[in-house]
């Protein structure tokens, strides 16, 4: 009867530590939880801040391009840029066209 008694406390020390290791693992899971969702909002406002800087990268390079360019080139651009706002002008047109 003594060793039942002690195979059965036995069990209980190993399920109390079960239960307690089981516990800490859930609350090391829930943190662990909340720091991955933290970074995951950090790796979002990095993305859109990256995202931000390559665009002002490509307007400071256009500048840059304006700037250092000759007038062979600027001419260049310039009558790029009259095409895209001729272009942009029938567009409005044929909207305000279909609109009347």
């Amino acid at each position: 009867m003594n060793d039942m008694m002690q195979s059965v406390k036995l069990l209980q020390q190993q399920l109390e530590a079960a239960l307690q290791s089981h516990t800490q693992l859930r609350n090391d899971l829930a943190s662990l939880k909340y720091i991955h969702q933290q970074l995951e909002v950090e790796k979002q406002t990095l993305l859109t801040e990256s995202n931000h800087l390559k665009e002002q990268l490509k307007t400071i390079k256009l500048a840059q391009a304006l700037v250092g360019s000759s007038d062979q080139d600027n001419r260049s651009l310039k009558i790029q840029i009259n095409g895209y706002l001729r272009e942009i002008d029938k567009c409005l047109a044929l909207l305000n066209r279909d609109l009347s």
